[in-house]
């Protein structure tokens, strides 16, 4: 009996956690267009490696991100990679799970198949808040552990931590500003905002 009673518990608990990240897409897919303002940590194991603040604006696959380090402009298939000082435009095509690394909504396009899910309730920065847990079912995965920290008022975003090996990269999410209308020139390397900087392609 226990053991069946823990089955369902298990069960249940998966269940409440894939609803918690439906409504959450939904949410997000409600805001349109959406300017991100952020702090991203790097750790390995859990001794921190670096830490920056920033914006992002997001259109559906597309990323604009801008800090005080960098600048990347990314179109949903090419990416530019502009390192402050360094007089370098970078032009590459990045992989899913590297995008995943970047962008703090990557989980809303995996967490339907290959991750066991279950969810606690928390609180974080003030503001109550559910925090699913996505473990991969295979080494393959984009991702091979999550944890995403959703508002219980309204199902925003509040935190996205994700596992590559020993690696972590956290992104904690400040303010989410919706129904913005970005161009398409938003997520394309401006190349006359910067007549003096080499392109190199890597693709």
């Amino acid at each position: 009996m226990t053991v069946i009673l823990l089955f369902l518990s298990v069960g249940m608990m998966a269940q409440n956690a894939r609803k918690i990240l439906d409504d959450t897409a939904a949410r997000i897919r409600q805001m349109g267009d959406m300017k991100v303002n952020f702090t991203a940590t790097t750790f390995i194991g859990t001794t921190e490696q670096e830490r920056t603040t920033g914006t992002i604006l997001l259109q559906g696959r597309k990323i604009c991100l801008k800090t005080d380090e960098m600048k990347m402009w990314y179109n949903g298939k090419t990416q530019w990679s502009l390192i402050a000082e360094s007089g370098e435009v970078n032009v590459s095509t990045p992989t899913e799970r590297e995008m995943a690394q970047i962008n703090p909504y990557s989980f809303l396009n995996v967490y339907k198949k290959g991750y066991r899910m279950s969810v606690r309730e928390t609180t974080l920065r003030g503001k109550e808040a559910y925090e699913v847990h996505l473990l991969a079912r295979k080494g393959n995965n984009m991702a091979q552990e999550m944890y995403i920290d959703v508002s219980r008022k309204d199902f925003t975003p509040l935190c996205v931590r994700v596992r590559q090996d020993d690696n972590w990269n956290r992104v904690s999410i400040h303010t989410i500003q919706g129904n913005q209308h970005f161009t398409d020139a938003t997520f394309e390397f401006p190349k006359s905002e910067y007549p003096n900087v080499d392109v190199i392609d890597l693709r």
